[in-house]
């Protein structure tokens, strides 16, 4: 078996020690080259930013992908000290595959990446509605004004969607969502639809420019449609016969516990868990909330010990960051 890893920069050197005797069957890299033919199997280490960056590189990529992260998250197969353990199971083949479904989004059609968790729809400035029209294979469903739409995987029904009302889904359940995001119709709730369905949002107005985002990272400018349909599925590693729901339990349970907080708190949340350790500035740009609702997210998330408060060096300066507390099982 001749597999590939791709690391983070910062985690090179930790995964070459935690490979072993596998080191001479895996090569190491922090860049995904265009030509991976030669590979039976794709590991890649990081954060869930780096991960999902790197999966949406990997939409023609049929084979297995193992992902390893700092803890047992959402996505990732194992966490960085059992590598060597994983790998050991996949050149045994003791391990099973999970066909997690993507979504595959256009424009005009044009073709984004392959959507892990969701595709969100918003007006690019805050406090801005968003007036559409729903259709499932065209079927027209309603009507709505909104702050935005959502339309989520089961993966990523744990995150967004759930932090504005939508349900948990099975990861292997063959079917995805779409969560209205704030509607100014009670009636405008959650839709559960099966995964061969065909979503059409139609007829969208704004006073702002309209965009999509996938997976929080990937942006593009919306005209007046968007489709949205099953993509190809990404074929995960699951090792130790545990799972994904099951594996991901504890940080579900923590997710519902935390429920009420504000949504500004949940949307923080978010953002911190594909970017990582970020500035207050650094969150309020990305988020494009007040700074003083942030300031606020902050003190509650601090208080429900959700984040932690560091301070690092960044160019030869010490700067204030914050990060997720992460979880252990």
């Amino acid at each position: 078996m001749r597999g590939l890893i791709v690391s983070m920069p910062s985690m090179i050197n930790e995964v070459r020690n935690c490979l072993g005797d596998y080191s001479s069957s895996f090569d190491v890299t922090t860049e995904l080259d265009s030509e991976l033919s030669g590979y039976d199997v794709i590991g890649i280490v990081g954060t869930d930013r780096f991960i999902i960056m790197n999966l949406h590189k990997l939409n023609s990529w049929d084979g297995p992908i193992l992902t390893i992260g700092f803890d047992l998250g959402f996505l990732n197969s194992v966490d960085l000290p059992n590598l060597n353990r994983a790998i050991s199971a996949v050149v045994n083949g003791d391990y099973d595959i999970e066909n997690i479904l993507r979504l595959a989004v256009n424009i005009k059609g044009k073709r984004l990446p392959d959507v892990i968790n969701e595709v969100a729809i918003f007006p690019m400035r805050s406090a801005i509605t968003l007036e559409y029209s729903l259709y499932i294979n065209d079927e027209y469903l309603w009507h709505d004004v909104a702050d935005g739409l959502i339309v989520a995987t089961p993966t990523g029904s744990t995150a967004y969607a759930m932090s504005v009302g939508g349900p948990l889904l099975h990861s292997r359940a063959r079917v995805f969502e779409v969560v209205p995001v704030n509607s100014t119709n009670l009636a405008r709730v959650p839709v559960v639809v099966p995964e061969d369905a065909v979503v059409r949002v139609r007829d969208i107005v704004s006073r702002s420019r309209v965009e999509v985002i996938i997976d929080g990272s990937v942006r593009s400018y919306v005209g007046n449609e968007i489709r949205v349909s099953a993509g190809k599925p990404l074929k995960l590693v699951r090792v130790g016969g545990v799972s994904s729901t099951i594996g991901r339990y504890e940080r579900k349970v923590s997710l519902m516990a935390n429920m009420d907080l504000p949504p500004s708190a949940k949307f923080i949340l978010k953002i911190l868990e594909y970017e990582g350790q970020l500035t207050q500035r650094e969150i309020a740009e990305k988020t494009m909330l007040p700074s003083r609702t942030v300031r606020h997210a902050i003190s509650v998330l601090m208080r429900r010990g959700l984040i932690n408060r560091q301070v690092i060096l960044r160019g030869g300066k010490e700067v204030v960051v914050y990060s997720l507390i992460l979880t252990s099982r």
